[in-house]
């Protein structure tokens, strides 16, 4: 058995909660019982036919409502794997979009520098699929990976720091979401080939209130994925224009005004960790060609993977069994309610 959203399985850390509710409800439920027993008002005791019922009704609840949480990972029946050959590229552009990118070191500004490399740098890969995840303090998915590089460039052009609520710069958050999109079974061509290396562009001016660098390059390393990096700003720095008031300099809590400062060093020691590689974005055009060149050969090395037979979905399965068993609760209570 295998499973089409593995990245699920976390909805079965419900259970442990539920058990002990469950646990705690029906031992109250018997030290009730017992008190009106001692009170003279509930008949001469309890029997252990109404303990048995009370303990399958509990456990066919819970058996139910983890059938059902199971079900949310996809589960399938595979046929074992087969030997595939890997092409194109999964790219994700990893676009940071704090406020620190609205400095205007680089003309017109760091964010839409960043936005007009990823957008020269997609349109020369010649395979695959593009997504496009935005982060500063936290990440957000703007574009899942998809073959429409059209949309996924309309949504490029949206990004700016308005989307993210929380501010700031934290590398490792966007790493993990950036793997999960990658996450998942090796999808087949017609022609029996396996899709997508992996591969994150990601452009940012270096500031990582965090610190976690070492634990971010590490992740991409571990789970084989090519990183590009590529840096915006100037090492003499420049104010922050505030978002919210047009024309006017971001000012911290004591009225003082922001400065940023372009951290190439924080970039390059991510690039280094995980095996991947650095560039500055201030070469222009010429820059994005070369990165976009690299992927390319990274793209024509053929890779052979594992990939799965074949698949059935069973999700419905796991499904019906938790409604089943959810049903067979309700019916053993009306029954014993009419029996007593």
């Amino acid at each position: 058995m295998c499973f089409a959203w593995p990245e699920h399985f976390g909805y079965l850390l419900l259970l442990i909660p539920l058990a002990v509710l469950f646990g705690y409800g029906y031992v109250r439920q018997m030290q009730a019982r017992e008190r009106l027993v001692l009170s003279g008002s509930g008949g001469t005791g309890i029997s252990g036919s109404t303990q048995r019922v009370l303990f399958v009704r509990r456990t066919l609840q819970f058996a139910g409502i983890a059938l059902l949480l199971i079900s949310l990972s996809g589960p399938q029946l595979c046929r074992g794997n087969r030997v595939a050959l890997r092409k194109g590229a999964d790219l994700v552009f990893m676009l940071d979009v704090s406020n620190s990118m609205l400095a205007r070191d680089v003309l017109p500004d760091r964010l839409e520098a960043a936005r007009y490399a990823a957008l020269r740098i997609g349109s020369r890969v010649r395979e695959g699929r593009r997504a496009l995840l935005l982060f500063a303090g936290s990440p957000l998915v703007q574009c899942p990976l998809t073959y429409d590089y059209e949309a996924c460039s309309a949504l490029l052009g949206m990004a700016s720091p308005a989307l993210i609520e929380e501010q700031g710069t934290s590398f490792l958050p966007a790493v993990e979401l950036a793997l999960k999109l990658f996450t998942g079974s090796v999808p087949l061509d017609s022609d029996g080939t396996a899709e997508g290396e992996r591969i994150v562009v990601l452009l940012s001016d270096g500031e990582d209130h965090e610190g976690a660098t070492e634990a971010a390059a590490e992740k991409l390393r571990r789970n084989g994925v090519s990183l590009f990096v590529l840096g915006f700003g100037s090492r003499n720095g420049s104010d922050i224009p505030d978002p919210q008031r047009p024309g006017l300099k971001k000012l911290d809590g004591a009225g003082r005004v922001v400065t940023t400062r372009f951290s190439p060093q924080t970039l390059r020691q991510l690039a280094s960790a995980s095996g991947g590689f650095y560039f500055d974005g201030a070469g222009g055009d010429a820059v994005y060609d070369e990165v976009a060149l690299r992927i390319d050969r990274i793209v024509s090395r053929s890779r052979l993977v594992s990939a799965p037979l074949g698949s059935e979905p069973l999700y419905h399965c796991f499904l019906g069994a938790g409604m089943l068993l959810l049903l067979m609760e309700r019916a053993l209570l009306y029954v014993s309610g009419r029996r007593q």
